[in-house]
């Protein structure tokens, strides 16, 4: 093999690291000294293994990576023995670095493809003889998807050999010395080494009739390797990149840390020679194989629907009266279950719910659905509805820059409960209403005084709309620093606090983060808005997703702004929220531009003068005339939800979203892999607000596509959010299939260059996203019980038979 070209960076952290350096990296160091001799070991077992009679003929390699044990497969075995090689890897980068340091007779004999997922290959049944995977089959996440393509494409008597890591001493040091020093493991090391208990792949092997007739599937094969200080040093670099905090540290700071694992790494290998261990796999197509595996039968959602039929007034007063057998069998498990919640959950008020729902919300039962995304908006109750028709059919609401005293009084109307419900005075905070939350967070992002100096700290968990500021920020030449989420998916409390110590004195700075998640529920700790004041920085906080069922006090915690839609706390109005700003912050706001109702003059050509007057305070942040028919409808909705309590609102949305989890984490499947049906995301209980993420996995431990279950939900009247829900960090994070390395993975074939592909290739076949479960106003526990007899219908089934019913089912 051809030498690559080593680095000439004065120091490791100068590098600008992309997938093309690592590829480079991997090739230069770990190849000779880890990936040669382990390409050795498997053509030595692949030749053992050789019958004369019926020797192979063509021999299949996937997950090449930089062609380390291609060149082996070739020039000890395929070369030789005249077989046809063929070798495949998901990245092109990857192939191409293979054809730079291959052999010329290498690269003119054997066939590379790159984009090749080994769980769905371009080949035709039945064509090769011997299938190689070295070091790959820790990454692809439906291992089971990956032993079927094997079995299709090999023929009968054909024999598939892998290695994965059993243990790396280099690796785990560095996962664990990534973890002590930024409170999180490396997610490229976690990836390499998830599968020292092979257990998982051994399992999708024999799920597919892979290891009959194999004496031993897994074979722990042993080995050691030198590694000096400067390659040493490489490698932690290249392990730590893709960590937030490393990534964004200067080179003096990586270098510190670098230089800090280094003696730790003497201290723990002082030889520098390195353990490593490495399961052998094997694994045989027989013809019995072949034909041996049924398909998983279809999902059966008769008692979901059938339950869906019935009326509410039958499934809660059932003992009332006689039932026909069909449906007393059919509530028995719904009232047992409801016993049992109320027993757990005893201050649940459930007939305060049920009238709630009759009054306010008729229209669920009415049209048979179950609404479960109140994250996304929550529906409007009935009375708010009429009253607000009755406002606008009785009074003249004028335009307020005529001095409407209608529109004026309903605008102060409903500032006063606005204040009320925030407990912020009105000497100490202005209203700005604007058409939702990412119109409040837009308007600071816009008028902030950033500058050369100036940090904007956002939390990996923010919403869309949050992250948006750094391109503000940037364009005025601050810079811009994530703040990484924990396993809990909350904010990393060790790497919040070194962020705010640094920041520099003198300059604005800007910490915006979520009260709670709108992806996750996850309850994010509010004493980070003192702590970022007290070391200079305003403070930005999203209540969007928090305050719809608890407060944000801002008489105890002062922040410095604060976004709000309200159709996100009582459904109407739509298109109206608020900024609410602490009038000393606002005043280092500078608006970019002026517009109707913010300016009182302006000079031009026709004036002497260069003039342009300010209204005070909020009123120079008007765009035009505000949406002042929606005055009256804010102030009734702060009044329902004060009539109703938030307290006991939250409570009982709360109790919903923890019965329904419990419940999930019980299922699991019977056949195949015996494994979980649900995973579910984000924080302990006593972290979350009412919001269940979740991906649900069928009986081969395959993700169903978050879309797919979105659809056959919506099919039996049951609304959830399905995506990444404007909250790319948090779900990827959390959800995201291959390696942790999210941020690669639209690089991997150079072809992701637009949405519609994104969701084609990454969201919709669910690499990436979830299902998110919400519950508030109006939600009881009938749908909460829905959803789960919906999740029990995908029990003992998988994703291609879940497609294959909707593709059959009649269109609504």
């Amino acid at each position: 093999m051809h030498n690559t070209a080593p680095h000439h960076c004065k120091t490791v952290s100068e590098q600008k690291w992309s997938l093309s350096t690592l590829m480079e990296f991997y090739e230069r160091v770990l190849g000779p000294r880890l990936f040669k001799p382990y390409g050795e070991l498997l053509v030595r077992e692949i030749r053992k293994d050789i019958h004369p009679d019926a020797p192979p003929t063509s021999v299949l390699e996937v997950a090449c990576g930089t062609g380390r044990i291609t060149t082996h497969l070739y020039e000890d075995l395929a070369r030789p023995l005249g077989l046809r090689l063929v070798a495949t890897d998901l990245s092109k980068i990857a192939i191409d670095m293979a054809k730079k340091v291959v052999s010329e007779e290498l690269r003119r004999d054997v066939v590379f493809h790159s984009d090749v997922d080994m769980a769905d290959m371009p080949f035709a049944d039945n064509s090769f003889d011997i299938i190689v995977c070295g070091f790959g089959l820790m990454f692809p996440p439906d291992k089971a998807r990956v032993a079927r393509e094997f079995k299709r494409v090999l023929r009968p008597g054909g024999k598939l050999y892998g290695t994965v890591f059993h243990y790396n001493e280099l690796f785990d040091l560095a996962r664990r010395q990534s973890q002590k020093h930024f409170g999180t493991p490396s997610a490229i090391m976690d990836a390499a080494l998830s599968l020292t208990d092979p257990s998982a792949i051994t399992r999708a092997f024999s799920l597919e009739g892979l290891c009959r007739g194999v004496s031993e599937v897994a074979t722990s094969c042993p080995l050691s390797f030198h590694l000096d200080d400067p390659d040493t040093r490489e490698f932690l670099f290249n392990a730590c990149i893709l960590l937030e905090e490393f990534n964004q540290c200067d080179t003096l700071t990586r270098e510190g840390y670098l230089d800090t694992m280094l003696r730790e790494f003497h201290e723990q290998v002082p030889t520098r020679n390195y353990q490593v261990k490495a399961w052998l796999l094997r694994g045989l197509v027989d013809q019995a194989c072949k034909e041996s595996v049924a398909p998983s039968p279809r999902p059966d959602f008769s008692a979901l629907s059938a339950f869906r039929q019935l009326a509410p007034s039958l499934v809660e007063n059932a003992a009332d009266r006689p039932l026909p057998l069909a449906e007393a069998q059919l509530l028995r498990p719904y009232h047992a279950m409801k016993a049992a919640f109320l027993a757990e959950h005893p201050t649940y008020p459930d007939a305060e719910v049920e009238a709630l729902r009759d009054t306010e919300f008729s229209r669920l039962d009415a049209l048979q659905e179950a609404y479960l995304d109140h994250v996304g908006g929550t529906l409007a109750p009935e009375s708010l509805l009429a009253q607000d028709y009755e406002v606008l059919k009785s009074t003249i609401l004028g335009n307020p820059h005529t001095g409407s005293k209608s529109s004026d009084a309903a605008f102060e109307k409903a500032r006063a409960e606005i204040y009320r419900f925030f407990r912020c005075a009105p000497e100490e905070y202005e209203i700005i209403f604007t058409p939702n939350a990412s119109g409040a967070i837009r308007l600071v992002a816009e008028s902030f005084p950033f500058e050369s100096g100036s940090e904007v700290l956002l939390t990996k968990d923010n919403h869309t709309s949050v992250h948006g500021l750094r391109e503000y920020a940037k364009s005025k030449g601050a810079s811009v620093k994530y703040i990484p989420l924990d396993k809990d998916l909350l904010i990393l409390d060790s790497s919040m606090r070194r962020s705010l110590e640094k920041l520099p004195p003198g300059h604005p700075h800007l910490l915006a983060y979520p009260a709670q998640s709108n992806a996750t529920g996850a309850r994010h700790d509010l004493k980070w808005i003192p702590l970022a004041q007290e070391r200079g920085a305003m403070v930005l906080c999203d209540a969007a997703a928090l305050v719809p069922q608890s407060r944000l006090d801002c008489s105890v915690h002062h922040p410095d702004f604060v976004a709000v839609s309200f159709y996100k706390m009582f459904g109407h109005p739509t298109g109206a929220g608020c900024l609410i700003a602490r009038r000393s912050s606002l005043r280092k706001l500078t608006p970019p531009s002026f517009a109707g109702g913010a300016v009182c003059y302006y000079s031009g050509p026709w004036s002497p003068t260069d003039r342009l007057l300010h209204r005070d305070d909020g009123k120079r942040f008007e765009v035009g005339t505000p949406n002042y028919a929606s005055f009256h409808a804010i102030a009734q909705g702060f009044e329902f939800l004060s009539r109703l309590g938030l307290d006991e609102l939250r409570a009982r949305s709360t109790a919903l979203a923890r019965w329904l989890e419990t419940r999930l984490l019980e299922l699991r499947h019977d056949i195949k892999a015996q494994t979980p049906l649900c995973r579910i995301y984000g924080p302990p209980p006593e972290h979350k607000g009412a919001t269940v993420m979740l991906n649900f996995f069928d009986c081969y431990n395959a993700v169903f596509p978050h879309a797919l279950v979105k659809r056959a939900a919506e099919s039996f009247g049951i609304t959830v959010r399905n995506g990444c829900f404007c909250n790319l960090g948090a779900v990827q994070q959390a959800t995201y299939t291959t390696a942790g390395a999210e941020h690669c993975e639209l690089d991997k074939t150079e072809k992701i260059l637009d949405c519609k592909t994104f969701d084609d290739k990454i969201l919709n076949k669910g690499n990436c996203g979830a299902v998110r479960v919400s519950f508030g106003l109006g939600s009881n526990f009938r749908d909460a019980y829905r959803f789960y007899l919906f999740a029990k219908c995908l029990l003992n089934t998988e994703g291609a038979r879940l497609a294959d019913t909707l593709a059959d089912a009649p269109v609504n």
